[in-house]
């Protein structure tokens, strides 16, 4: 992993760490407000061969299994799926401040919904890591209230500078991590080329 970053295309300045630390305090709030048990584990439903739905929760002695419909059902594996996402984010934000460390330009941005439209507090917003969007964040898991000066607004997700960057998740991990123990590598070409395979 000894690729030198060597982009000579100019990106708008990033985030200080002093800047981001505002987006994870107002992460960590959201998260205080939603509680423990909004992240904590959830059993999947399950599903028997003559359709009956059953959902067991707790652990041990304490554990409880009841029937469910299909409706209840898809409400747990929302709530599991939101709790794993919102989780995710969280957890990411310690290797966003890394590559922030390191000297890798982080963008905190939002794309209009249409032209012309102002930043809204209320919307998705997206973490671009050297021109990657690499995480979308909820306004359910981000209260973007007192941040619209770190967010930069961007016309669409055609931008110059937000490459739509042909990777998947393994060549995004390979070059996150990377990023966040060694400074000056090229993060675009890890991502690509570890998602090439």
């Amino acid at each position: 992993m000894q690729s030198l970053k060597n982009s000579t295309e100019a990106l708008p300045e990033g985030l200080a760490i002093e800047e981001f630390t505002r987006i994870s305090h107002a992460a960590l709030e959201a998260s205080v407000q939603k509680g423990a048990d909004y992240y904590g584990w959830k059993n999947s439903p399950e599903v028997s061969l003559d359709g009956t739905i059953t959902h067991t929760s707790g652990w041990g002695e304490a554990a409880e299994t009841r029937n469910m419909t299909p409706s209840e059902g898809l409400g747990v594996m929302n709530e599991k799926l939101n709790g794993a996402y919102g989780e995710r984010f969280i957890m990411s934000l310690g290797t966003i401040s890394a590559l922030i460390n390191n000297g890798y330009n982080v963008r905190f941005v939002q794309f209009q919904s249409e032209p012309g439209v102002p930043f809204d507090a209320a919307g998705w917003t997206v973490i671009v890591v050297e021109s990657m969007p690499l995480f979308h964040i909820s306004p359910e898991d981000l209260r973007c209230e007192g941040l619209g000066d770190l967010v930069e607004v961007l016309e669409s997700n055609e931008s110059p500078d937000v490459c739509w960057k042909q990777t998947n998740k393994i060549g995004e991990f390979q070059a996150l991590l990377a990023g966040a123990a060694e400074s000056g590598l090229d993060l675009v070409w890890l991502a690509q080329s570890g998602s090439a395979s």
